[in-house]
């Protein structure tokens, strides 16, 4: 049976990994520029990185934001994701939680991305509602300092999938070429075993590059890829992506 995720014309986990372009611009203008670039670059969908706006500490100001990235992106899928994993300053709780709140109650976005980080409960209530709202979810987790053992990536991803994820995600830091080999030995795992749906997975900094390209052999559906400014250690430029991507399965 095969498993794919439809956000609106995109069928995630169906053929090739499809690619997403963070948008990591501060100011809307720069951000609906960015979001033009990422379209007359075919990039399958959008991440709008809200956690880079300069108006995120004000809601009216994001609903306003937001529905310039829905007006820029038209029909191309929009992931809303707020980011805290690798901030220095701690971020409120209950403001995540009302913020993830009013962008999938406005309609404006396609999938959201709720931090494994935030607790078992937000994330089973973010994703209850997101569904209620015909919406996608990401249940998503950084390891910016290792990457741990296969068998607990398998755990984790296993476990975003029980707490409600439309799409698990695990991302790691490799110190060693046997660090990446671990990512990818999970990946296979995982979605030969436990995968219900498609997921994400990958190893950062230039030593994992492997990861962003050889989802289609190993089990990730989506990677992610730079048009201005990365917005993870390690992310390729996305035409290289997509050129890496097409040729590998042209040859499959």
């Amino acid at each position: 049976m095969e498993h794919y995720v439809k956000i609106r014309n995109l069928m995630l986990g169906r053929g090739i990994p499809k690619v997403c372009v963070p948008i990591t611009s501060s100011r809307a203008e720069e951000i609906v520029a960015e979001i033009k670039m990422a379209k007359e670059q075919k990039a399958d969908l959008i991440e709008w990185r809200a956690d880079c706006c300069e108006c995120k500490d004000d809601p009216a100001g994001m609903t306003a934001v937001c529905q310039k990235v829905r007006n820029a992106a038209q029909d191309m899928p929009v992931l809303f994701t707020y980011r805290t994993e690798d901030k220095d300053d701690p971020v409120d709780l209950d403001a995540y939680i009302e913020l993830n709140k009013e962008m999938i109650k406005s309609g404006l976005v396609d999938i959201i991305d709720v931090e494994l980080l935030m607790g078992d409960e937000v994330c089973q209530e973010l994703c209850r509602l997101a569904h209620k709202h015909q919406m996608k979810s990401i249940i998503s987790h950084h390891d910016f300092e290792r990457t741990p053992a296969a068998e607990d990536i398998v755990a984790r991803l296993d476990k975003m999938q029980q707490l409600g994820a439309d799409i698990p995600k695990q991302a790691v830091m490799p110190h060693t070429a046997k660090d990446v080999v671990t990512l990818l030995a999970a990946t296979e795992e995982y979605a030969r075993t436990k995968a219900q749906g498609p997921f994400i997975t990958m190893s950062m900094k230039r030593m994992g590059n492997i990861s962003r390209i050889s989802g289609e052999i190993f089990g990730s559906a989506l990677t992610f890829g730079s048009i201005r400014k990365a917005s993870a250690p390690g992310q390729l430029e996305v035409r290289m992506l997509q050129f890496i991507l097409q040729a590998l399965h042209d040859e499959s």
